[in-house]
């Protein structure tokens, strides 16, 4: 079990605080912060705890939440009954469009309030049309068009990056 240095718990940390901001668990950051940089890639439940000094149970909830996410995925490895975990390539892509998703619901329920707001209360239904339009927005602003434009950054960003290595 490779042991962080001061400097990658001082990481781990801010990156587990970070993922607090966006209404996660500070352990859920924790181990996305030490599959970033720990020394080996493809990690098991058991050597997570160890390097986070935290229980296996809490790592394994943790680990779960990040795979229904899409923020890790679950790696055979040979010779070992473990299951290994490393980060999933594309990741956040998939949490903006989880997040773009999540926003229908919001408009249908305006749609609903507005089914049963009768046009006598104007001020109840224009309240109720900047809700759906503020979702409806999101969702085109934040939509498939919006992933493709990161995705297209993305690419650029990594080939500059090869390009300063050479």
């Amino acid at each position: 079990m490779v042991e962080p240095s001061p400097g990658e718990r001082e990481f781990i940390e801010r990156i587990g605080m970070f993922f607090e901001t966006l209404g996660t668990a500070r352990m859920m950051g924790r181990i996305y912060g030490w599959l970033m940089i720990g020394p080996e890639p493809q990690q098991s439940i058991t050597e997570l705890a160890a390097a986070l000094q935290a229980s296996k149970a809490s790592i394994s909830t943790m680990i779960r939440q990040l795979e229904l996410g899409q923020l890790v995925e679950r790696v055979p490895v040979p010779g070992s009954r473990q299951h290994h975990y490393q980060l999933r390539s594309g990741g956040w892509t998939q949490i903006l469009r989880s997040r773009v998703d999540r926003l229908r619901p919001g408009i249908e329920t305006a749609e609903f309030g507005l089914s049963i707001v009768g046009s006598d209360r104007p001020n109840q239904r224009e309240r109720l049309y900047e809700l759906m339009d503020f979702f409806d927005f999101v969702g085109v602003e934040y939509g498939e068009e919006h992933v493709r434009r990161w995705e297209a950054y993305a690419e650029r960003a990594r080939a500059r990056r090869a390009g300063e290595r050479s």
